[in-house]
């Protein structure tokens, strides 16, 4: 049986994460884990032991626990506290799961957006998928449907796709591949100015999702998918538009490494700063 590790930091974002991931484990039978990460330095400088704080967080997290259980008597739901750094802790910890689930900071207060965005800092050091849950989700208000981004790069592209077909299928939902492509209009200039254009490069593009759709009606003939190219500038802004009515967008990453711990993906980091639906991160197997 899989498991779902939750982020818990006290703040209503947590509890918007763990009412999805709880909905979300029923469906696939995961059982869920519940972490909440105390940073010792941070405890240091408030002057507040650290003892005394996980003493705190433990009591109050069994108590959120023992609530998720009231709501959801057939599940098995674990809670732990850690101490450390946070996105490390938690990074490292995910590896232990199938998925990891976290809170936006986006929309709170500007520190949060800029010095947090935990979940985004998480998804690039971790080997499993990170799902991020807007700080607004609401389980009533949520749309239908899953969207998958599908980029130029073929490897990162295929796990964001088997993901979200194997979700889209044990959710009983359908499934969307939307391919976007296009270059700043400077770019768009000068290769027409050369005779070229960029038409070829839309072609090419549908050939591909054309490719992915068809795997994807081999090895789920139940499966409702279908597929489409969106010619823009900004691939972040059209993913955003063409997955505000669904109840998740699916993206592949390729940055699972030292380095990625600082610098992520430009596209990846636009969208989980704009965050409406929860969205996941697939890393690159």
């Amino acid at each position: 049986m899989g498991s779902i590790l939750v982020g818990i930091d006290g703040s209503d974002r947590g509890r918007r994460a763990l009412d999805w991931a709880v909905r979300f484990a029923r469906v696939v039978g995961y059982d869920v884990h519940m972490l909440a990460v105390i940073d010792e330095a941070i405890a240091n400088k408030a002057g507040v032991g650290v003892e005394t704080i996980t003493d705190t967080v433990t009591a109050a997290l069994e108590k959120k626990r023992q609530a998720a259980l009231e709501s959801y008597p057939d599940m098995r739901i674990q809670a732990s506290v850690s101490v450390g750094d946070i996105v490390g802790v938690l990074a490292d910890s995910a590896a232990m799961h199938d998925l990891i689930v976290l809170g936006s900071h986006h929309g709170h207060t500007i520190g949060e957006t800029i010095s947090g965005a935990k979940g985004l800092r998480v998804s690039v050091s971790t080997s499993v998928p990170t799902v991020v849950v807007p700080a607004d989700w609401d389980a009533k208000q949520q749309g239908t449907g899953i969207v998958v981004g599908v980029g130029p790069d073929e490897a990162v592209s295929v796990c964001a796709i088997d993901f979200a077909a194997r979700a889209a299928v044990a959710t009983q939902q359908p499934l969307e591949l939307v391919s976007v492509w296009g270059v700043p209009a400077w770019l768009e200039r000068t290769a027409e100015s050369m005779g070229g254009g960029l038409a070829p490069v839309g072609e090419q593009r549908q050939i591909e999702l054309d490719r992915q759709l068809g795997r994807l009606a081999f090895e789920h003939p139940a499966l409702q998918v279908t597929g489409r190219t969106v010619e823009d500038s900004s691939p972040s802004r059209a993913l955003v538009e063409a997955s505000k009515e669904a109840s998740m967008l699916v993206m592949g990453t390729n940055s699972r490494n030292a380095l990625g711990r600082t610098l992520f993906g430009s596209v990846t980091h636009s969208v989980l700063l704009n965050l409406k639906v929860p969205t996941i991160i697939v890393p690159q197997a």
